[in-house]
């Protein structure tokens, strides 16, 4: 089978980052709903998902702000245009929990909240992909029998 049959995919690991029941959303410059972490670098092939997450943590919310990174909880789907093509990615998003520090956004974001799931699942802004929007739906209906 050639390779040209096969999908190709970026991959991102994404923080639901909790304080107490709240979970830290960031905002787009275009009005998505985000959440903290971004695409794998080339030289991170080999090391754990969890250091690609660190470093992208520490790039949007600031070299002060401390996590612990805990187990996987779901991979989505997104996708952008770039250059006239479509990219997909596969994100993988792991519970983590707010430690410490100061946030201070890169400029990929706009504003940041802390919200709980509920107020997430039921927030005006659009997500950045319909399957992580039922992702979540379902985390969350899941964990907290909605």
């Amino acid at each position: 089978m050639s390779l040209s049959n096969h999908a190709l995919y970026e991959v991102a690991t994404k923080a639901l980052l909790f304080k107490d029941d709240q979970i830290l959303i960031l905002i787009t410059p275009d009005g998505y709903l985000d959440f903290p972490g971004g695409r794998v670098n080339e030289s991170e092939r080999e090391v754990p998902w969890s250091e690609a997450l660190k470093r992208e943590v520490t790039e949007e919310l600031g070299e002060n702000v401390a996590i612990k990174i805990g187990n996987t909880l779901f991979v989505s789907k997104r996708q952008y245009q770039k250059d006239k093509k479509k990219h997909y990615t596969a994100a993988i998003f792991f519970k983590c929990k707010y430690v410490g520090g100061d946030i201070e956004l890169s400029e990929e974001h706009t504003n940041y909240k802390w919200l709980t799931p509920e107020e997430i699942i039921n927030n005006s802004l659009m997500f950045m992909s319909e399957d992580e929007r039922s992702q979540l739906v379902a985390l969350f209906k899941h964990k907290l029998n909605l």
